[in-house]
């Protein structure tokens, strides 16, 4: 069976969420210096929120920039694009993938081929700049990047403690969030009064 691709339905939303803190875990075993284990709440979670929004925040039944490999009704793989290739917001010439899974069970069978052209036919029809995806050292999708026809662009160097990666906290947790929140409180204050001044001197 074949697989086809159309744009992710929020009934496909947990599965995929599911499937890329798969593949999160997945670099975090390979490179836990790199990735910390509540990094996909801090970080892709919000890409993959943002795919089922429209441009007012309002819930999307459908996503403009996260599509679905569907074989049967089983979901078998799915590619994330940059919010602003959707057709929604304003035109950019130019696209990455953020995020892309293919099912065990259809791994080398080309699903994951067929997603990577389907999103370089978007690339040709809406006759983007550029199209790029970031791989990580070590990761199984550096195969089919290099032959699909992906080139280096550029290459990251870090310098650093060879240790995993510290989890993620909120800013209102930290002892510098917590400044930021008297800061905030002390600015009302003062414009509460400065309304108060005036309101007295005008009686």
């Amino acid at each position: 069976m074949k697989a086809t691709i159309r744009p992710a339905l929020t009934a496909d939303r947990a599965a995929i969420e599911a499937a890329s803190r798969e593949t999160w875990e997945a670099h975090r075993q390979r490179q836990p210096f790199a990735f910390a284990e509540n990094g996909w709440d801090f970080g892709m979670a919000r890409w993959h929120e943002i795919a089922f929004r429209g441009p007012k925040a309002e819930p999307l039944e459908e996503s403009g920039n996260l599509f679905v490999a569907d074989a049967g009704g089983q979901m078998v793989g799915f590619v994330l694009l940059s919010w602003h290739v959707r057709a929604d917001v304003e035109n950019m010439p130019d696209g990455a993938i953020l995020d892309i899974w293919v099912h065990p069970d259809w791994r080398h069978k080309g699903v994951g081929r067929n997603l990577v052209s389907f999103v370089q036919d978007m690339a040709r029809e809406a006759d983007w700049d550029n199209l790029t995806a970031d791989v990580w050292v070590g990761a199984p999708s550096s195969g089919l990047f290099e032959g699909a026809g992906f080139v280096p662009q550029s290459t990251t160097w870090r310098f650093g403690p060879d240790r995993p990666a510290q989890a993620r906290v909120k800013r209102s947790e930290t002892k510098a969030g917590a400044e930021d929140r008297w800061w905030k409180w002390a600015v009302l204050l003062v414009i509460v009064a400065c309304f108060a001044a005036v309101m007295m001197s005008q009686q």
